[in-house]
């Protein structure tokens, strides 16, 4: 999905720019188009600290799903589907599926090649059938050549709870571990839903393995080149990293400890 501006002025002469009362009206309009722009740029994103690593999540003590800090965004229903836990220990994030997908992310601002390892730790309930429906979520911009600069679109932000992005990569939980490593292509690219029109990247997978703790290391510079060979991978960015939810399934997760790192 291109990232587009959605209130792009066009170039044309008005009335509002003929006349004194409508020029005020004009100045107006642009004053406050201005001000939207800049409370968009002051939108929280985490970035990467001078020792080349993000801590996206811990989750930290206090964090709370529902009111969480600013730089967190939900798109979808995650009413009570996302609580802060202990499991054997660890504190983490349960994640539970619903009736409705949803993505619930955290707002990033990282050079794909400058931090392209992604770490997290996930404990998942066995699924019946298919993989979890709980997963990562990871969004990137500027690698696609025909995307606009993210100069270009200073109102952007707006109508979207997600950053402009033109690239959506999901990291998954197959049904069977041999399944692990395989890069599967968008179930369907028309979709609205950002989990049926993005690359599947196999992490690990089987319902011997659910039920305990692992701790998994992704490549995105990687995976990004394969699944989007023709892009400039030099010039993409990591603008979200997250957790989805399909609307299939009924097993839960928990997820800790999302890092990025160089």
């Amino acid at each position: 999905m291109h990232a587009t501006s959605l209130l792009r002025p066009k170039a044309r002469t008005t009335n509002a720019e003929r006349g004194p009362s409508g020029g005020h009206s004009f100045r107006c309009l642009v004053a406050v188009a201005a001000v939207i722009a800049l409370a968009s740029c002051a939108v929280p994103r985490v970035s990467v600290d001078p020792s080349g690593r993000m801590e996206v999540l811990g989750p930290e003590h206090g964090f709370s799903p529902t009111s969480p800090p600013p730089g967190w965004v939900d798109d979808g229903d995650t009413g009570g589907r996302i609580v802060v836990v202990s499991q054997a220990g660890v504190p983490a994030l349960r994640v539970r599926p619903g009736d409705g997908a949803f993505v619930y992310t955290r707002r990033t601002d990282a050079v794909l090649l400058a931090a392209p390892y992604l770490s997290w730790a996930w404990n998942m309930d066995a699924q019946r059938a298919g993989s979890h429906p709980v997963r990562l979520v990871v969004g990137f911009h500027g690698g696609d050549p025909k995307s606009p600069s993210w100069g270009s679109q200073p109102l952007a932000w707006l109508g979207s709870a997600l950053p402009p992005h033109d690239r959506v990569l999901m990291l998954v939980w197959g049904e069977s571990a041999l399944a692990r490593g395989n890069l599967a292509p968008p179930t369907d690219r028309a979709s609205t839903v950002p989990a049926d029109r993005a690359p599947r990247f196999t992490v690990r997978g089987g319902r011997e393995n659910t039920g305990q703790w692992w701790i998994e290391t992704a490549d995105l510079a990687d995976l990004y080149s394969r699944a989007w060979p023709r892009d400039d991978h030099r010039r993409a960015r990591i603008v979200f990293v997250g957790i989805a939810s399909t609307a299939q399934g009924e097993a839960g997760a928990h997820i800790s400890g999302i890092v990025l790192s160089r």
